[in-house]
């Protein structure tokens, strides 16, 4: 009888929205994989795109990513555009020209945190190159009642890819950018 009560009281104490279902949290990976086919963004994304990401994504990423347009801007000032950009192609996959489809695959979740692996795949058949799929795992925390994307994992196996994930990429834009002279 103790353990059903101590049950009942968990249940009971539990903070509000706590009790997301997987298929919440695969609802909101799905929405964020949306904008970005929908948008295609290629190095770090300017404000209107940023803007498109914007109730998808954490606060820490969402900052992350205006300091790194930012340090982008001065990069370029400082070379006088005679430089590419520090992040050029797809910064949301490992895949240099980034993905044309996506499935969620399953999603391990906490209470803090959920790790959702993301399958993606690139069809390019021009000039004899083939099919590329690899899985990103997608790092999700809360945002009030609802999941939103913190990270991404990059997950490619093949020479020039993103490393890591995409918050260490973009603290590196924005010491490399910020930190440039002339």
């Amino acid at each position: 009888m103790k353990a059903i009560l101590g049950i009942a009281l968990a249940a009971v104490t539990l903070p509000a929205g706590s009790a997301t279902t997987d298929s919440e949290i695969e609802r909101e990976t799905i929405a964020f994989y949306k904008v970005y086919l929908e948008t295609r963004p290629s190095g770090v994304p300017h404000a209107r795109l940023r803007a498109k990401f914007a109730p998808l994504v954490s606060h820490t990423l969402a900052q992350l990513l205006e300091r790194a347009e930012s340090a982008e801007r001065h990069y370029a000032k400082v070379s006088k555009n005679q430089t590419p950009p520090l992040i050029e192609g797809d910064l949301f996959t490992s895949l240099f020209e980034g993905a044309q489809s996506f499935t969620v695959k399953g999603c391990e979740r906490n209470t803090a945190a959920t790790v959702c692996t993301v399958e993606l795949r690139r069809d390019d058949n021009t000039a004899g190159k083939s099919v590329t799929i690899w899985s990103d795992k997608v790092h999700l925390v809360r945002n009030g009642r609802h999941w939103v994307v913190d990270d991404i994992e990059y997950g490619g196996n093949w020479q020039f890819k993103h490393n890591g994930r995409l918050k260490e990429l973009l603290r590196k834009v924005i010491f490399d950018g910020t930190h440039a002279r002339p």
